[in-house]
């Protein structure tokens, strides 16, 4: 007697549909692949259109120093010292009225600047002021002046949204965004910068006590003296070409730069 085997009418589809399956989840993860990959493209290019230009710049920090020095063509040039502090609201106004003049200047010889890193708004403790100020000193340490610059005008200008949100890892992908080397990016991960930032920032806060009396930020000195007190608001209506400057509402520091650079 002959046995004959009875397939099941189902099988075929059932096979069918899982290949089905397998093909649609198989584009599906294609298809989130492209997307995950261009949005990182994207990113990364967006980052990329937002670099500070330090053409003409010159860049120098000793790592046993507490100043980032700031010079351009003319070795000679007025100088002043730039105190700042990342979480610093004033600072971040200040940085978004001055900087990009402050660097134009600094490029055309006019003025030199000593930027003094602060950390006093952390209140002793590895806040915000100091992982960003260790970002910072990472890239300078190696070299990577226009990452630094970057990070740093990034900090200020989007200080709302940026303030507390970045830890030693988001602070190295923001870095690595902006064209940083490997080296750098592995000490900002690993937080390398972490003590140097504090020293930095205490050195400041003290050697500002020792030189006025007391410390704030933002702060600029020339020669010692605030910069408020350099020139009147007519000086600085002449300084700036503005005759509607307001002696309550405009300050010579909100003009630092051209002030600086007409002594």
């Amino acid at each position: 007697m002959t046995t004959r085997k009875v397939q099941n009418p189902n099988q075929s589809g059932s096979k069918a549909f899982i290949w089905a399956v397998v093909a649609v989840i198989a584009i599906a993860l294609l298809v989130i692949g492209i997307i995950v990959y261009n949005g990182k493209a994207n990113r990364s290019a967006a980052k990329q259109a937002e670099m500070i230009d330090v053409t003409g710049i010159n860049v120098e920090w000793n790592q046993e120093e507490d100043i980032i020095h700031i010079t351009g063509e003319n070795k000679d040039a007025n100088k002043a010292e730039l105190f700042e502090d990342f979480s610093c609201s004033h600072c971040a106004d200040l940085h978004v009225a001055t900087d990009e003049q402050m660097l134009e200047k600094v490029r055309a010889g006019e003025i030199n600047v000593d930027l003094r890193p602060m950390t006093a708004l952390d209140g002793g403790m590895t806040g915000h002021s100091t992982k960003a100020l260790a970002a910072e000193l990472a890239l300078l340490a190696h070299g990577d002046f226009s990452s630094a610059f970057t990070l740093r005008n990034f900090l200020f200008e989007n200080q709302q949204s940026a303030y507390n949100k970045y830890d030693e890892n988001g602070f190295a992908d923001l870095a690595a965004d902006y064209g940083a080397s490997d080296e750098a990016v592995k000490d900002i991960r690993d937080g390398k910068f972490i003590d140097t930032a504090k020293r930095l920032g205490d050195d400041n806060r003290k050697y500002q006590e020792d030189k006025t009396g007391e410390a704030w930020t933002p702060r600029v000195l020339v020669d010692g003296e605030d910069v408020e007190k350099l020139v009147d608001i007519e000086e600085l209506r002449e300084i700036t070409g503005n005759p509607n400057l307001d002696e309550k509402e405009d300050s010579p520091r909100d003009f630092w730069p051209e002030v600086l650079a007409s002594r």
